[in-house]
């Protein structure tokens, strides 16, 4: 007996991915803005960070700030976003200094969630995502042959290599961490989360 087969990738998590035209112009004010604020505030935050330091979070603004102009003028482009929505940021600075990595989590108290790459020296550390269905895809996903599941992304962990300019966005669902840099220099990020509210209606889209 015959049978054509075809199928339908339901409900994916998205990744949205940016790349900054001519990042090399921007790069280092972006550096020397972050050893600033490191410097204002050496102890820094605590949370996912192991060895390395994480600024206070921050509401973003146009203020003028290499920081806080670089992200929004990027999430201004977002192409597939309603422009009857608004997007309310908070971001924070990650130094991961060799040695230092992000432990597995989530950002819970927002809807998208994202990283700007600003300085990323070789091996200094991966973000890896975690399939937000492991426990009840495992038999699933391990059933079907490597060509399949490398051609729908359909695995338990997905990682991304960092890159100096690159901006990614993806679900505050989403578990992920950063591995261990493994570099002589220190690795250099910018995170932010997004809360996304419908102009028209005032509730959350």
């Amino acid at each position: 007996m015959n049978a054509k087969y075809s199928y339908l990738n339901l409900f994916p998590s998205l990744a949205h991915t940016f790349d900054i035209d001519e990042f090399n112009k921007l790069q280092n004010d972006l550096i020397d803005q972050v050893y600033k604020l490191k410097n204002q505030d050496p102890d820094g935050h605590i949370i996912s960070n192991r060895k390395g330091w994480q600024s206070k979070s921050f509401s973003l603004n146009f203020d003028g700030d290499v920081i806080h102009t670089t992200i929004l003028d990027v999430l201004k482009s977002f192409p597939v976003i309603k422009n009857t929505t608004q997007m309310v940021t908070t971001a924070w600075i990650n130094v991961n200094f060799p040695g230092a990595y992000n432990i597995r989590h989530s950002h819970p108290e927002s809807n998208l969630s994202g990283v700007l790459w600003v300085k990323c020296p070789k091996d200094s550390g991966k973000i890896e995502f975690f399939n937000s269905k492991n426990f009840e895809t495992y038999t699933e996903i391990n059933s079907y042959i490597k060509e399949f599941k490398d051609r729908n992304l359909i695995h338990e962990v997905y990682w991304f290599e960092p890159r100096e300019g690159r901006m990614i966005i993806f679900p505050s669902y989403l578990e992920h961490q950063v591995t261990e840099n493994k570099s002589s220099e220190d690795r250099i990020s910018i995170s932010f989360n997004i809360n996304l509210t419908n102009f028209r209606t005032g509730r959350s889209t």
